[in-house]
């Protein structure tokens, strides 16, 4: 389930009173500084390694890049994969200071460089170097080491510094850092001051009433008098830097442990790699963490508990799990952070802790782009396919950031898998994030896929304020304290015209709800603007936050919530006891999720206590018959609960007991191997041709069905593994072979793509499967009448009869299925939108249809809510997510309960007529709630409709079970109602569309229902 992936621009900054003006002429780029002699590094011991590239990110595995200071930033990439040595100059060598293995992007060193490597490179690096060791760059000239305390400006200009976090003096230069306070002190008109942050300058301040704001990710370079003369070029968005200064850059948001500022990288999140979580009592009971990390419990700012990587007894790891005190936190560190390593074994209880969360964000960012506005091939070598002689979409081509203005087109025309950045007319990031953006009047779109685009991703921010320098072609993004108020007004312009689109289409959203955040909003930014023009910073941060989220909650509010469609959850249960999860549905309950997909056979285990030799309750539950509880807790709270059934897959990278007592049920590849290998994981099948594998897993699903009244069983891996490149596939095994040479006088062993036999080979293989889904359907789904047979699946119809041996349509043919779940789980609403189309199309009335959507992939809220609202308006029956932590790790289920999931909804069903006579009886609300209020219809059509409608529901009964006659008469009832609005003159248009919506909607459902008579 997982698998299914010569213009010049001119930028007005109005910061502290100044107007800087930034402009660029465009240049060809730089070659890649690898590209035309060798590189390499060589270490104590005389082994060489070869360099890839040097200042740019990592492509591919095992390439090695050399990062000097002349990158556009002054960090490496941020690949969590790779291994840095850090090596810096010492008495006219360069000695490596240290050795970071996969704790992503490391700190340039000023008069060092970095070698940043990937996967066996790494290995070198890891296998030959360590501190201390000197280690020799050839076929490179690396920049020149730097002498005395010193700032280099980007035109090559070098300023001494006179002062360092000391009182300024006439005709000097001072830098000033977080340790000489928050703010500089107040300075005449023969002071300037500068902030810099990530390198670059951010603000320069001339009004020195209040002195200028040192943040805690940067510093403040102040000249007075004679001095100011060598910094009077410096603008804001170019570059600074600083050399042998003892400059500390705190994070934003950071816990001082120990002296150690540790940054904290999400709140209330999963903890992925090498990142540092903060949980608060919001966040639940636990932290739910695993055993790969260090947990810090604080309570009262005294640490009460320390947990890090640990057995027990039996050598089995235990999770750090740290219970979330009311009157604290949890700070969370998986282990490949660097704070692991530093804070493990020396942080005790009785340890106080300081947390700051409330700091000015200054940040800033610079990045090199490929082109712009390329439309040839000469434009942009690297957007040129050349095995088939044409252009990528757009000429944006692998790992490039490309530049599109208006002169390019109306949209920049690139395909779904990157990730772009839109740019008003002043210059402001008004939304980062989709494909194919239409490119502002007076703006422009940054574009970038790969590297490029994760860079994009986590290092622009909404209301930042961008500078074009095309003499270097470079992007800079610049982020301030104004940058939230322009955020906020970006917001606010947003929320205000999707409000207004709102009613043009006659959407059902809470509007005087938004209208009432949105004057709230104006309020606060009119408190924003005036303290930030005051300079009085005192309670801003509350201010801010309390904007941002309000003017953000106002956007996800305008998205329907529709009353009848499947919210579905998939879950793997870890729970040990009642409690938690009763907790776990809680949430669930809360979030308006009304159905839940339980992994209940998985990893060749049970979700609950089964008599078999073959396979048992998961350990994971330590005897807990967590499927039970979680059966009993649905009927409570009125949640579906789904058996959800992974058939012949037995497990990964560890065997089952299936696979140890039966090792002659395993499937087989071409090529022998006993296992699907997926990037070094092993994933195991047994064989689904095999007649005792089969009365296997039927047996698991019948002991299922007969003990727990589950709503349904939900069929994922009704499939074979990835065929790949049909080199090594699989159902090789001796029966199999004999089985189809037997019946075609050949063994499918000799057989490829291609040869007269493949077709039906294939088909061969997939019909097992198919016969396997009609024997559940024959001999499980009897055992509890009323129960849905639902599948997860592949949403490539016309390739995954052959890729992975599913075919789809076979099984709505026969009318197997009830309920069809498309996995689409994909970055870009457009791709998830042309599945469910074609789902729906495959589907055509015989089955309901819902959609797969990746809460794992690291999607913004903004994205995922508009996946959903996007296949909504496919007429798709609902949407379910993948997975449960990270729906609620990344908070989505918050924003889904602002909009989308607003109001509670309930499951379609073809059986009984609630849900039908619930859609009508929504017509009927929308006529006075919507359709009147916002004249999409007379007073005197709305009576009239109102009644047919009424009447319509009435005779159709919402506690009934459908018949032959009542679906007949039921869509009579539609026909009569859909004639009725088409003849009614004063009905708008769009109204009439939106009517004609719902009434397919519910017809859909009888036409499932009569499906299945046949």
């Amino acid at each position: 389930m997982k698998r299914s992936f010569s213009f010049i621009m001119c930028f007005m900054l109005l910061l502290s009173g100044t107007i800087t003006y930034v402009y660029g002429e465009q240049t060809d780029p730089p070659p890649d500084a690898a590209s035309s002699n060798l590189i390499t590094a060589t270490a104590p011991g005389g082994s060489t390694l070869t360099i890839t590239a040097v200042n740019r990110p990592i492509q591919a595995v095992n390439e090695v890049i050399l990062y000097t200071r002349d990158n556009s930033s002054p960090i490496t990439d941020s690949n969590e994969w790779s291994t840095a040595a850090v090596a810096d100059y010492v008495d006219g060598s360069y000695v490596v200071t240290a050795i970071k293995d996969k704790e992503g992007a490391v700190n340039i060193p000023r008069n060092g460089f970095v070698l940043f490597a990937n996967n066996d490179s790494g290995q070198w690096v890891l296998s030959n170097l360590q501190a201390g060791d000197t280690v020799t760059i050839s076929g490179y000239e690396l920049p020149m080491p730097v002498t005395g305390q010193l700032l280099r400006l980007e035109d090559g200009t070098e300023v001494a510094v006179d002062a360092m976090d000391a009182e300024r003096q006439t005709n000097q230069t001072a830098v000033y850092t977080t340790r000489y306070g928050s703010f500089t002190k107040p300075f005449g008109a023969d002071t300037v001051e500068f902030i810099i942050s990530g390198g670059v300058v951010v603000v320069v301040n001339t009004n020195g009433q209040a002195g200028t704001y040192i943040p805690t990710t940067g510093y403040v370079v102040s000249a007075s008098g004679t001095a100011v003369e060598a910094l009077a070029g410096l603008n804001v968005g170019q570059s600074v830097q600083s050399f042998n200064l003892d400059i500390p850059i705190l994070p934003a948001s950071y816990a001082k442990v120990k002296g150690t500022a540790v940054g904290i990288d999400k709140i209330n999140g999963g903890r992925g790699l090498a990142e540092v979580v903060l949980y608060q009592p919001s966040y639940g009971s636990s932290t739910r963490a695993n055993a790969w990390g260090m947990e810090i419990t604080v309570a009262d700012n005294v640490v009460t508990r320390v947990v890090a990587i640990a057995a027990d007894a039996s050598g089995n790891f235990i999770d750090n799990n740290s219970p979330i005190p009311a009157n604290g936190y949890v700070l969370s560190i998986q282990s490949a952070s660097p704070y692991y390593n530093e804070l493990n074994g020396k942080v005790a209880v009785g340890d106080s802790v300081e947390l700051v969360l409330d700091t000015l964000a200054y940040r800033a960012g610079k990045i090199g782009y490929d082109a712009l506005n390329p439309r040839t091939r000469e434009d942009n070598p690297g957007g040129w396919h050349d095995p088939t002689n044409t252009p990528y979409p757009g000429l944006r081509g692998p790992d490039q950031l490309i530049i599109y203005d208006g002169s390019y087109g109306e949209r920049t025309g690139t395909n779904p898998w990157g990730n772009e950045v839109v740019v008003n007319a002043n210059g402001k990031v008004i939304s980062n994030g989709g494909n194919d953006n239409v490119i502002p009047e007076g703006g422009f779109v940054v574009s970038g896929v790969g590297t490029t685009a994760a860079w994009l991703s986590n290092n622009v921010w909404i209301g930042s304020t961008v500078t074009l320098n095309q003499a270097s072609k470079q992007v800079v993004f610049i982020y301030t304290p104004e940058s939230y108020a322009d955020k906020a007004e970006i917001a606010i312009a947003q929320a205000e015209q999707g409000l207004s689109d709102s009613r043009s289409r006659f959407l059902d959203v809470p509007y005087a709800q938004i209208e009432q955040k949105l004057a709230n909003v104006r309020e606060a930014l009119v408190q924003v603007r005036s303290k930030l023009a005051s300079g009085s910073y005192d309670g801003l941060i509350e201010l801010l936050n309390t904007l941002d989220r309000d003017v953000t909650d106002a956007n996800f509010m305008n998205f329907e919530s529709r009353k009848v469609e499947t919210r579905g959850l998939w879950l793997r249960p870890k729970e040990t006891n009642i409690e938690q999860v009763r907790e776990h549905m809680q949430k669930i309950k809360a979030a308006n999720i009304n159905s839940i997909y339980l992994e209940t056979w998985w990893d060749g285990h049970t979700a609950f206590p089964i008599a078999s030799p073959d396979t048992a309750l998961n350990p994971i539950h330590q005897g807990f018959d967590v499927l039970q509880a979680y059966v009993a807790e649905g009927k409570k709270l009125g949640i579906e609960i789904h058996a959800w059934v992974e058939n012949f897959y037995v497990g990964q990278n560890h065997v089952s007991p299936v696979y140890v007592n039966h090792p002659d049920w395993t499937m087989v590849s071409k090529q022998g191997d006993l296992y699907d290998d997926i990037n070094g994981e092993k994933f195991y099948f047994i064989n689904p041709a095999l007649p005792e594998a089969q009365e296997f897993v039927l047996n698991i699903y019948k002991e299922l069905v007969r003990k727990y009244d589950v709503d349904g069983i939900h069929l994922d891996f009704a499939r074979y593994p990835d065929s790949g490149d049909y080199t090594n596939d699989f159902s090789y095994d001796t029966y199999t072979r004999s089985l189809f040479q037997n019946q075609y006088g050949v063994d499918p062993i000799g057989i490829n793509p291609g040869d007269p036999l493949w077709e039906t080979w294939t088909k061969f293989r997939s019909g097992i499967i198919d016969s396997f889904v009609g024997r559940i359907v024959e001999e499980v789904m009897p055992i509890r009448p009323g129960m849905k047979l639902t599948a997860a699946v592949w949403p490539n119809y016309e390739e995954a009869p052959q890729k992975v041996l599913q075919d789809t349509k076979a099984w709505l043919d026969k009318g197997y299925i009830d309920h069809l779940f498309h996995m689409s789980y994909v970055p870009d609403p457009s791709l998830i939108v042309i599945d469910a189309q074609h789902s729906l199309q495959l589907a055509d009335g015989r089955a309901f249809v819902s959609s797969g959507v990746g809460t794992f992939i690291n999607l913004t809220k903004s994205v995922l809510a508009e996946q959903i609202d996007k296949v909504n308006e496919t007429g798709v029956s609902g949407t379910a997510l993948f997975e449960f932590e990270s729906l609620f790790n990344n908070g989505y289920d918050r924003e889904l309960k602002l909009g989308l999931y607003r109001t509670e909804a309930i499951m379609p069903d073809y059986v009984t007529s609630k849900p039908f006579v619930t859609i009508l009886k929504e017509m009927k609300r929308k006529i006075d709630d919507v359709y009147l209020p916002l004249g999409g219809m007379d007073r005197n059509t709305a009576k009239k409709l109102k009644e047919e409608i009424e009447d319509a529901a009435d005779k159709t009964k919402d506690d009934r079970k459908f018949s032959r006659g009542s679906a007949k008469q039921a869509g009579k009832r539609l026909d009569k109602l859909e004639n009725s609005i088409q003849q009614s003159i004063e009905v708008q248009p769009e109204v009439k569309r939106r009517m004609y919506a719902d009434i397919a909607y519910a017809r859909n459902i009888l036409d499932i229902f009569n499906s299945k008579l046949k």
